[in-house]
């Protein structure tokens, strides 16, 4: 007897703590009759444990306590179902999630008891579901902010190059005329604010796509040492107008061929050598290309260290570095210029193909900047035909000497309903012997396609009544001579995707608005000319010792 009363006191503070827990706590029999709930059960679902302790069969109190909580939604005979539905789920032990009276969900599991029993146990998530739903409503609203930065983007960015294509366009065309020196101080003007402004806007659309996850790095097989070279060509002259030196250095080791996407490795890199530029004022920039294993036997890791003899940058100076619009210190921006995007744009695309950049550097002694990337090995000629990889240098084909190509006698139609646009383009086509003829729509292109021999159509992309698209498309489809004519966008569209998108509509290539000459050039000597072969560059021992000089220097500065 002193065992059986020691026993139901034990259970009555059991049951008593079970009244006082945040969950439901219910024991039913397999039929589902009621046989103990508790305060927090009742509470979530009342009707229902209401019925059944009145007596009320598990099917009449279920329906009850259904149709208390969906009444208004569903016809009687659907209640009938959903009540019936719940039931045999719960016989089932199915777990599952429900609302309550008072617009809540309730997490209900089932448990198999000893003696034909079960237990089940209600936990309110409503917090939790109310959480979840703020959360996808927050990232629909991030979405579309998103959506909304991008469309806005896109568009002023379309509407600036525009006008922007007139000023630089007309600038560049004007710079080949014989000018007096104080009207070619005036072009230059022109010219150097105009580049200015096109580098700040292609800079705040990369940071845009960086941050929306957009940017997408698009490797191609490609000439490394060509590029570099060219680098320097374009460079030099910079350098030597004050009185710096510039050299580029290529270890021996370094294959010519590789995967990389060149124009991002090109703004890395043009980044770093422009900033050595900017801040040296005696001495000069060494630009060293080396590489070693990369992360799989078909990868590289590419490192070109650019070393200056600049102002240099003390610790503090280094730690906000590469933060967006951030800069050494204000007296930076006030002496040098500048909007302190480039450097942290470089370096999120650096992380971006598998690398990173580094600095070190001492104030009066200069700085090192390091890019490292991940390239992919090129397929070579003398790789086994089962498409394995092979990164050694000398089975690398080597570059060529290019040739020039003389386009003189051929036609270019340029389709464009803005005057000033064709008028740019034709200051930049005829000075090299190409005869041009316009177009200002769609229409008059075919026009004019069906009257006139033509090599190669830059089309515009947005015109009125029959777009770029669209007229390409006539193009192709007209069975006509002219049908597989050579077609080059003409846009001032240049957010992510949409060279590749045009690509895909069957463009040849692709030129952004504002127009550069020297991709102009370059575009239409690859689309009409079969030959683009590159300069081949000897290491010397000279260089070799400039890498190791170049890789001591980092060690001493970085101890």
């Amino acid at each position: 007897m002193p065992n059986r009363e020691k026993l139901n006191l034990t259970l009555d503070q059991l049951l008593q703590a079970i009244d006082h827990i945040d969950n439901g706590f219910a024991i039913h029999r397999n039929d589902f009759s009621l046989v103990y709930v508790n305060d927090m059960a009742r509470k979530h679902y009342p009707t229902l444990y209401r019925e059944l302790e009145a007596g009320a069969t598990p099917s009449e109190a279920m329906l009850a306590s259904t149709r208390e909580v969906v009444a208004g939604d569903y016809e009687e005979e659907d209640i009938k179902v959903l009540a019936e539905d719940l039931l045999r789920r719960a016989l089932n032990l199915e777990g599952m999630e429900l609302a309550t009276v008072t617009g809540g969900t309730v997490k209900i599991t089932y448990n198999a008891l000893p003696g034909d029993y079960m237990l089940v146990v209600s936990t309110d998530v409503s917090h939790i579901r109310a959480r979840e739903r703020d959360l996808r409503q927050a990232k629909y609203e991030a979405q579309a902010a998103s959506r909304a930065k991008s469309e806005f983007l896109a568009a002023m960015s379309h509407e600036i190059r525009t006008p922007l294509n007139g000023i630089l366009g007309m600038a560049q065309a004007l710079g080949h005329r014989d000018l007096k020196s104080e009207e070619r101080e005036m072009v230059d003007a022109v010219l150097d604010c105009s580049k200015s402004l096109m580098t700040l806007l292609n800079d705040i659309l990369d940071l845009s796509k960086i941050e929306a996850g957009k940017l997408e790095i698009a490797p191609i097989v490609d000439d490394f040492r060509h590029k570099l070279k060219r680098t320097e060509r374009f460079y030099r002259p910079r350098a030597e107008e004050k009185g710096l030196f510039l050299k580029v250095i290529v270890d021996k080791n370094v294959p010519s061929v590789m995967e990389f996407d060149p124009v991002r490795v090109r703004q890395c890199i043009d980044n770093l050598i422009s900033n050595a530029l900017k801040f040296t004022t005696t001495g000069g920039v060494i630009v060293a290309a080396t590489c070693e294993p990369g992360s799989s036997p078909d990868r590289l890791r590419m490192k070109v260290h650019v070393s200056d003899t600049g102002i240099g940058m003390t610790e503090a100076q280094l730690e906000k570095l590469f933060q967006n619009f951030q800069q050494a210190d204000h007296s930076t921006s006030r002496s040098y210029g500048g909007t302190g995007l480039g450097l942290a744009i470089s370096r999120k695309l650096a992380l971006l193909m598998g690398g990173d950049i580094t600095v070190v550097s001492k104030p009066d002694k200069g700085s090192i900047f390091t890019l490292t990337m991940e390239t992919g090995c090129a397929v070579t000629a003398s790789a086994p035909k089962t498409g394995s990889f092979s990164c050694e240098s000398e089975q690398s084909p080597r570059p060529r000497q290019l040739k020039s190509v003389d386009l003189r006698g051929k036609t270019v139609l340029v389709v464009d309903d803005n005057r000033i646009n064709r008028r740019v383009a034709r200051l930049f086509i005829e000075p090299i012997g190409l005869k041009v003829i316009e177009a200002q729509s769609g229409q008059e292109a075919l026009e004019l396609l069906e009257d006139s021999e033509v090599d190669l159509v830059l089309l515009d992309i947005h015109m009125p009544e029959m777009d770029g698209p669209e007229t390409l498309n006539r193009i192709r489809a007209s069975g006509k001579r002219w049908a597989n004519v050579p077609a080059v966008a003409l846009t001032a569209d240049a957010m992510a995707g949409d060279r590749e998108r045009y690509l895909a509509l069957g463009m040849e290539d692709y030129i952004s608005k504002p127009i550069d000459e020297r991709q102009l050039l370059s575009v239409l000597s690859k689309s009409l000319s079969a030959g683009d072969e590159k300069a081949a560059d000897q290491e010397d021992e000279a260089d070799q010792k400039a890498l190791l000089a170049i890789n001591q220097l980092i060690d001493r500065m970085s101890a």
